[in-house]
């Protein structure tokens, strides 16, 4: 066997072949780095390509692939996959699609043109180790089921609780367990005696089915069942309590307790959300360790456990008083040994293909880090030293390690190589600028493939996901990334090109504005925040920061307003918005509304969250307060947010009361996390031209580089969407949350750059001036008639008073694009084809575009449009 490295000395080694790699980088691909790492990407992917196309560019290739993207192939499998489960010898992929009332199953092959083994209706599907079965759960037609699924298509706000989990019931009572042999396509459904049943689970043998289990209204107990095709289910969890989760390694089994039934209970006329726990509970810190063969289980104390490859042993962590522990123990029966024990918090522990090492994560500071330890307790080894936390860490082989990092709402998959210690991000979508959120990931017995659920074009705000399949053994060519970075710097040039036009007839008034922008201030207004300790609405800081709000809104010469609301448990019962107005100076019933939530969690300050976006829109106000724009702007600081986003909510219920006319939003959230020396934020919009502004805002005026991602999910935007509809832009961290300091009372001052803060409220203000003074979107654009050559369009006329024409562009494809202007809210358009995209803007008096398109596709038949 190999002696392994103790920890100090690998760390030398890792160090020095740093050193060395960054000295033996050529001056040319350095200084691409360099422009790559300051935000000048169209700079940098010059270089890149002058390097690649070089007669030694070959040599460049993995380190540039590594920089710009993906180094290894990777290949889509679907755009709306859930439920993706790898066969045990990862050769096929079982997953669900479409629509959740009807989902389908498909399994395809991993390897070669990824063909199509079988496709049909069901969910929770679970492939055999072999890959030659699978079992699933068939969705049988039923009259209590269909009610509740036409219940919950219909419901709204909160009463969607109970009518999801009365769908889920009727689903756990109707549904039958089928198994389906994937040779011959046939189907047997498997005994369930009449149980409630919910998720499946495959044993080593290829025959037994295992599935979580329980009797209706039944409050003591559930179980796990073993069933085959010839067999009725037997109890394998004896033992009272809850279990779910069933995981199979060998002859034993791994089972979640919990504190509730995980089953789906049943609805009653009284159902609502308030009734009681939810089913599943929450874990108790203990786990069941199932020997399969007896038919045993084991309670066991503690926490994180993960079993052997070959189901012998089971890892897991305990803890006494401030002390944890890793911990060792055979599934056979025999004593639990202690690894090591520690004062520090760790999660996730693994073991290593051969068994003889243990990988997890570990505390070390501010934020989670990889370890892997022998499982002797000797040669601790570091793995990680990263600003965010290293949450899942597993092995791929011997000397390969994977690792997701970041926050539950972006994480991101890295690979670690343990000899060489260099490490690179993993999957990517190969852009420059949009964020791609990865949410599950599975990895093949060999370590070969990692399978991947991401929102790839980084759109979360759709419920489909992509499923994606990484070749480790395959790395991509040079003529492959040339191709990459070459539609790249086409894309980066475009950005930045419309960007100037469109700002042109404003920019030098957006940059005197702008300059204005003071880091001194925006200092002061976070420290004077940070001093009200917690801003929650049960805190009195909340109240505190309030009265601070409104009298600095006032200072800058405005009129602020408190919107109040009552709240239960709020100090004094309520709690209140505090928003300033800038009228128009034109068009003052078009309303563009900026905002920023002041609250924090009951935990701490929140300085990143949110008070870096309260100073970022202070300062934004203060910068704009004697620059009125044509529409009027409305600076609004939202309390509430961390409480159930009851601000926003509060406000766009009172402004659909009052009919305000809100065409446009901005929020900011979390802008300040100092995470290195980039100044690097995220555009969280829905809308692309309100994203297509704000990069260019941020390119023109301010030192800030800009990200993006489809997303508003739990965010003050949300109410706004829901109202109005898709209006939303705005920015928060990059990568999206990811501040290991996210909700801790840890979220302090001192982590925080003030100067990207300042940069962000520039970038703020440049756009809210570029959006009140536009033209908003032309409405209701519909097709009047075609008849297969000719088209009629037309579309309500702008309410802007300054409005002088349209411009209409139609066309095949992005280099057959005509363009008529019309003064007239409609137009005809000669030599239209079948399917062709309209898209209509206004243009005002300055010379200033819509900043975006309203969009209409021509129909394919030429049948009389209604």
């Amino acid at each position: 066997m190999k002696k392994k490295l103790p920890v100090f000395l690998f760390s030398l080694l890792v160090s020095a072949a740093v050193v060395q790699s960054r000295d033996a980088i050529p001056s040319e691909l350095r200084d691409a780095n360099d422009a790559w790492f300051t935000g000048n990407y169209s700079v940098a992917l010059q270089a890149y390509l002058r390097l690649l196309k070089a007669p030694n560019g070959a040599q460049f290739t993995e380190p540039i692939a590594m920089q710009t993207g993906e180094m290894y192939h990777t290949e889509e499998l679907s755009t709306d996959a859930r439920g993706q489960r790898l066969s045990a010898d990862g050769k096929r992929v079982a997953y669900e699609t479409g629509a959740l009332k009807t989902p389908m199953i498909r399994v395809i092959e991993t390897v070669g043109a990824h063909k199509l083994v079988a496709e049909f209706s069901g969910t929770g599907a679970v492939l055999s180790p072999s890959g030659k079965r699978v079992v699933y759960l068939k969705l049988t037609p039923n009259e209590e089921l269909s009610k509740a699924q036409t219940t919950l298509d219909s419901a709204q706000g909160i009463a969607r609780f109970a009518a999801q989990q009365a769908v889920n019931y009727f689903q756990a009572k109707h549904a039958v367990i089928v198994l389906r042999d994937l040779a011959m396509q046939q189907e047997q459904q498997l005994d369930t005696a009449g149980l409630l049943k919910t998720t499946l689970a495959f044993g080593a043998d290829d025959e037994t089915v295992y599935f979580v289990g329980g009797r209706d209204g039944d409050a003591r107990r559930n179980d796990i069942y073993a069933v085959t095709a010839t067999s009725q289910p037997i109890v394998v969890t004896d033992a009272d309590g809850f279990k779910a989760a069933p995981i199979v390694a060998g002859k034993a089994m791994l089972v979640a307790l919990f504190s509730a039934s995980p089953m789906p209970r049943a609805p009653t006329p009284q159902a609502t959300p308030n009734r009681g726990p939810a089913p599943g509970g929450q874990p108790i810190g203990r786990f069941g360790i199932v020997d399969l063969a007896t038919k045993k289980m084991q309670v066991v104390n503690g926490q994180f456990p993960a079993l052997s490859a070959d189901g012998s042993e089971v890892t897991y962590l305990t803890r006494n008083l401030q002390e944890l522990s890793l911990m060792l123990m055979p599934v056979s029966g025999g004593a639990a040994n202690a690894v090591f024990k520690t004062t520090d918090l760790m999660l996730a522990p693994s073991f290593a293909p051969d068994g003889q090492r243990l990988i997890y994560a570990r505390r070390s500071k501010d934020d989670y880090e990889t370890f892997i330890v022998g499982r002797d307790g000797k040669n601790e080894m570091r793995v990680s030293r990263e600003i965010q936390h290293n949450m899942s860490p597993r092995f791929l082989s011997a000397n390969r390690v994977l690792d997701v990092i970041g926050e539950p709402r972006h994480r991101r998959a890295w690979l670690y190589d343990l000899q060489s210690g260099q490490k690179h991000q993993l999957f990517h979508n190969n852009t420059v600028r949009t964020i791609s959120p990865e949410y599950d990931w599975q990895v093949s017995p060999d370590g070969s493939k990692v399978l991947i659920q991401a929102d790839r074009n980084g759109d979360t705000v759709s419920p489909e996901r992509g499923l994606y399949l990484v070749h480790l053994d395959r790395k991509v060519t040079k003529d492959e990334l040339i191709a990459r970075l070459e539609k790249n710097l086409a894309a980066e040039i475009a950005l930045h090109t419309e960007g100037r036009r469109l700002f042109a007839p404003i920019a030098s008034e957006v940059q005197r504005a702008v300059s204005q922008a003071s880091v001194n201030r925006v200092y002061e207004y976070q420290k004077l925040l940070f001093d009200f300790d917690s801003k929650h609405i049960t805190r009195p800081g909340n109240k505190q920061a309030m009265e601070y709000l409104y009298e600095t809104y006032k200072s800058f010469g405005y009129e602020p307003v408190k919107q109040c609301f009552d709240v239960r448990n709020a100090v004094g019962g309520n709690t209140c918005n505090v928003y300033a107005t800038l009228r128009g100076t034109e068009n003052p019933d078009l309303v563009y509304v900026i905002g920023s939530h002041f609250d924090s969690v009951p935990a701490g300050p929140g300085a990143d969250d949110d008070s870096s976006g309260t100073a970022a829109l202070l300062e934004a106000a203060r910068v704009l307060a004697k620059t009125p724009q044509t529409a009027t702007i409305i600076f609004i600081s939202y309390t509430g947010e961390e409480s159930g986003l009851l601000g926003s909510r509060e406000f766009v219920r009172q402004a659909q009361a009052n009919k305000m006319k809100i065409v446009g939003v901005l929020n900011n959230d979390m802008v300040g996390w100092a995470n290195d020396h980039r100044l690097d934020n995220t555009i969280r919009y829905s809308n692309t031209g309100i994203r297509d502004i704000e990069h260019a805002a941020a390119m023109q005026f301010t030192k800030l580089i800009t990200y993006d991602a489809r997303w508003h999910r739990g965010t003050d935007a949300t109410a706004y969407f829901e109202v109005y509809g898709d209006i939303i832009g705005g920015i928060g961290s990059y990568p999206v949350l990811g501040n290991p300091h996210y909700h801790q009372a840890t979220d302090l001052l001192e982590g925080i750059n003030h100067q990207l803060v300042v940069e962000t409220s520039k970038a703020a203000a440049a756009t809210m001036m570029m959006l009140a003074s536009s033209p908003s979107p032309v409405k209701d654009l519909k097709v009047v008639s075609f008849d297969g050559k000719t088209a009629e369009i037309a579309w309500t006329a702008s309410p802007e008073k300054s409005v002088k024409h349209y411009i209409v562009t139609y066309g095949t494809d992005e280099k057959h694009v005509k363009q008529v202007k019309v003064k007239a809210a409609n137009a005809t358009l000669r030599d239209a084809k079948a399917g062709m995209m309209i898209q209509v803007k206004a243009v005002n008096a300055r010379k200033l575009e819509g900043w975006d398109w309203s969009r209409v596709s021509l129909p394919a038949s030429t049948a009389p449009q209604h």
